[in-house]
């Protein structure tokens, strides 16, 4: 009797540890949806796959702890388990993984800014050559305006002088 009453505290702690590893999981997910604000069709596929991740934890965790059998306990072990798991450590690990994506988003801005910086320089250095050689040849358009015009110009006068020709006769 001594033995069948400890398998099922171990079936219930093992169950109550699972609650907790959902709460935690659950965690990940709520700080991941907080970040990235998927749009509803996003959060229906990821509400699928936190499903199903779940259910696979569950399963698991009663495969190996009660040989796939479901008892009532068990359900009560997951809640506990979720419960105990939100009420000690979930602001905890919110905050700590909020710490931890914010020095990785400044860590990857750092090095974007480093791997760019380069560039940056290298597009001040054109932009200032543009400005250079745009100032030195501010003329240019100038004569393609006069060159461009000038077969007009010429075609009028020539015209002009022509009919001056044809009217003296």
């Amino acid at each position: 009797m001594g033995d069948f009453i400890l398998e099922q505290l171990y079936i219930f702690f093992a169950a109550t540890y699972g609650g907790m590893l959902i709460g935690f999981i659950y965690d990940l997910y709520r700080v991941f949806r907080g970040v990235f604000k998927p749009g509803k069709i996003a959060t229906v596929i990821q509400d699928f796959f936190f499903w199903i991740v779940i259910a696979g934890v569950a399963m698991f965790v009663l495969l190996f702890s009660a040989s796939g059998q479901i008892r009532f306990f068990s359900f009560l072990g997951f809640s506990l388990g979720m419960l105990l798991y939100y009420w000690t450590f979930s602001n905890i690990v919110i905050r700590t993984i909020r710490k931890v994506l914010r020095i990785i988003y400044k860590g990857i801005g750092k090095i974007v800014k480093t791997i760019c910086y380069p560039f940056g320089l290298a597009k001040k250095q054109i932009k200032k050559m543009v400005l250079e050689i745009k100032v030195k040849l501010a003329w240019v358009p100038k004569i393609y305006h006069r060159l461009r015009n000038l077969p007009k110009k010429t075609f009028k006068k020539a015209k002009r002088y022509i009919m001056k020709i044809l009217k003296k006769k």
